[in-house]
């Protein structure tokens, strides 16, 4: 599934593969990356699909499902593709909230921008039948389990033998084929999680930034002031203070009450990963505070915000995993390496290996010499050549942390070199061998410092001879 993005900021192009479990997006500062993260976060989040002809299932299906716990669906590609086509029309009408600015800015900043899904409906349809698939739709607690074989061109559809309410009826008839149709316009993506480079303080500042107070305050400002307000539109209008994703950090902060109640299936990889890099527990008051109980002294809980920044940065990773993760979730993550000490980046690109082989897609925007080394690592780990099974044992890496070299897409975010002045890039796609990809920039600010400490080592010695 290719995406392609046109006239976002300093991106006059790019176009990102998602069949790749792993994209890397690497380059210079200011380049549009976190533009393009936003955008692609924002185009998977989850939504339901609207339509005026087919809005639910029919009647005979419906029923179908609800006494004998089981029904057929024959997958409809129009309605499917139609639904990616709404997807990429309404993102492009609503930059102004991904971004946190005003319409007039939005307009200003982005009135060229494009979206659009590369795939055609015939490359739609071939790879839908051509995949199986096994997943749950969980519309407000009701459950419908959905599979297809390959090859398949229709859906199986179970509900959980349970006593059924009216209220869980009038859920499952309103919300089940809306939500599927969805679901199936992004697979292999089932829902997306983001780590913007501002997660350090969602957790640590998070009743002083609170959605749901910035909210209040701007609807007094509205109701106070000189113009006049539909009250109606206001009741629905949400706050543009922030970027989506950092909004919706915060309304994740402000709720952990709420969440910590269900716990995810991937709860015990995130004690793994807190026992890998944490070195204690990242866990939630019954008021819904965040702390963290080192192991070195487990009967003392600290506030977030006495914490470690490595526990602040990766307290959100945390909480997702042990709460939020579905299988087959797109995970970004902007500048993976803040706050961590070099050791540290090179066991969280191992976790990011784990993840991969959990099911799990990655966008990871990096600046990390050090994590770029050991992807490459684990690429050429995943080698079959004579001699990498004896180095794999010697390094103690497991069997997990291989990443596949098929698998990797790295796309470069730069300015052509003779071209510093344009306003705009193409983002290029580099090669990805079995030894892995190299970073233009890296690699040119690494040959550069090391030229100047040989001259000046070099210097030094002469100096000393004399």
């Amino acid at each position: 599934m290719k995406i392609e993005i046109k006239d976002l900021g300093a991106i006059k192009s790019a176009t990102i593969d998602l069949s790749k479990p792993l994209n890397v997006f690497a380059g210079p500062n200011g380049t549009g990356k976190t533009y393009l993260a936003y955008v692609l976060y924002s185009l998977f989040k989850n939504r339901i699909y609207v339509s005026g002809s087919k809005s639910a299932l029919s009647k005979e299906m419906f029923k179908e499902l609800i006494e004998e716990k089981e029904t057929s669906y024959q997958l409809d590609f129009d309605e499917i593709n139609a639904y990616r086509d709404k997807i990429a029309e309404d993102l492009k009408a609503d930059l102004d909230s991904i971004f946190g600015i005003s319409e007039e800015m939005g307009r200003k900043f982005f009135e060229g921008t494009t979206i659009q899904f590369l795939e055609s409906k015939e490359e739609l349809r071939k790879r839908l039948l051509k995949n199986s698939f096994d997943f749950q739709i969980d519309i407000n607690g009701s459950i419908v389990k959905v599979s297809k074989e390959k090859g398949a061109g229709s859906l199986s559809l179970k509900v959980e033998d349970q006593s059924i309410s009216t209220d869980y009826l009038n859920r499952l008839e309103v919300f089940l084929l809306p939500v599927l149709i969805a679901q199936l316009a992004i697979f292999p993506v089932s829902s997306v999680y983001i780590l913007p480079v501002e997660r350090n303080s969602i957790f640590t500042f998070s009743k002083e930034l609170s959605i749901r107070k910035q909210e209040a305050i701007d609807h007094f400002h509205a109701m106070t002031g000189k113009e006049k307000v539909d009250r109606f539109d206001l009741l629905f209008k949400t706050t543009k203070r922030y970027p989506s994703a950092v909004r919706d950090g915060l309304l994740i902060a402000e709720d952990l009450a709420e969440i910590k109640k269900v716990r995810s299936p991937f709860f015990g990889f995130a004690l793994e990963l807190e026992k890998a890099l944490l070195y204690g527990k990242v866990e939630v008051s019954e008021d819904g505070e965040l702390q963290f109980k080192s192991d070195k002294n487990p009967k003392k809980l600290l506030p977030i915000q006495m914490t470690a920044s490595i526990v602040k940065s990766l307290a959100s990773l945390v909480i997702y995993l042990k709460y939020l993760a579905k299988e087959h979730d797109l995970i970004i993550i902007d500048e993976p390496e803040i706050n961590l000490h070099p050791n540290n980046q090179l066991v969280l690109t191992r976790i990011f290996a784990r993840l991969m082989a959990k099911g799990f897609r990655l966008i990871i925007s990096t600046h990390s010499d050090y994590i770029v080394r050991e992807l490459n690592n684990l690429i050429m780990l995943s080698a079959r050549e004579a001699g990498i099974e004896g180095v794999r044992a010697q390094y103690g890496y497991s069997l997990e942390e291989t990443i596949a070299v098929q698998d990797v897409a790295v796309s470069y975010f730069n300015y052509p070199v003779s071209k510093r002045n344009y306003r705009q890039l193409s983002v290029r796609r580099l090669e990805v061998t079995k030894t892995g990809f190299e970073i233009p920039s890296i690699d040119e600010t690494i040959e550069s410092q090391n030229m100047i400490s040989e001259d000046l080592y070099d210097a030094l010695s002469q100096d000393s001879d004399e």
